[in-house]
């Protein structure tokens, strides 16, 4: 239903987004639903950092900007405009959740969770992440993974600077190619486990970090 564009975005599919609007709606029904995107279209332009228009920044420190202003979010034929983007709004962030090749036993059904979790914050009116590929659970293992390392005593200053670096496989693997003694796979799950953890309760440690099996020579 959603289209995969240059540069990754998503798109409402045109066909889903003209079934839900071929289906007859009057003159009368398609005024108020434009007065009411009006509404919230300049609601939400007004909540903004400079009221009025949504700055995206291109690139780091560039100084390049993309600014959206209601001249940009018309209604559009028959609400098609609108429809199109409530429908990419609410998908893109849980179709970014995708597979981690990089991360050991990831798979479907896994992503398939970590999406149903996101879904249930929605319900309790929590909207923390932003779509992207960047997975949060793949972060978080990566901060998990940070902290045993200096529980065992190696602090992140720039002399240990490379311990820290990339994602959480490449953490691991580096501390492997530097002498650690402890189970690949083993450890990767141990530290999902532990993501997942944290994650499901908003930030907080369910229980004390596991570091037996985190060994230097």
């Amino acid at each position: 239903m959603t289209k995969l564009v240059k540069g990754g975005d998503l798109i409402a599919d045109v066909d889903t987004v003209e079934a839900i609007t071929n289906e007859g709606e009057s003159p009368e029904v398609l005024v108020a639903m434009e007065a009411h995107w009006v509404a919230l279209r300049d609601w939400f332009l007004s909540k903004q950092v400079t009221p009025g228009q949504v700055s995206i920044p291109c690139g780091k420190e560039t100084g390049l900007f993309n600014r959206i202003t209601d001249a940009y979010l018309p209604f559009g034929t028959d609400g098609k405009f609108c429809l199109a983007i409530f429908e990419a709004g609410v998908r893109k962030p849980i179709s970014d959740i995708s597979i981690d090749n990089k991360i050991a036993g990831d798979s479907w059904h896994k992503v398939n969770e970590r999406r149903a979790d996101r879904l249930a914050k929605w319900k309790e009116g929590v909207f923390a992440s932003r779509g992207g590929s960047k997975d949060e659970l793949a972060t978080q293992m990566k901060i998990e993974f940070g902290e045993l390392l200096k529980l065992k005593g190696l602090p992140d200053v720039p002399a240990n600077a490379e311990y820290f670096k990339g994602n959480v496989v490449t953490m691991v693997d580096y501390g492997l190619s530097k002498g650690m003694k402890f189970d690949r796979d083993a450890m990767l799950a141990s530290l999902r486990t532990k993501a997942r953890e944290k994650l499901g309760d908003r930030g907080k440690a369910k229980e004390a970090l596991d570091v037996s099996q985190l060994k230097f020579d």
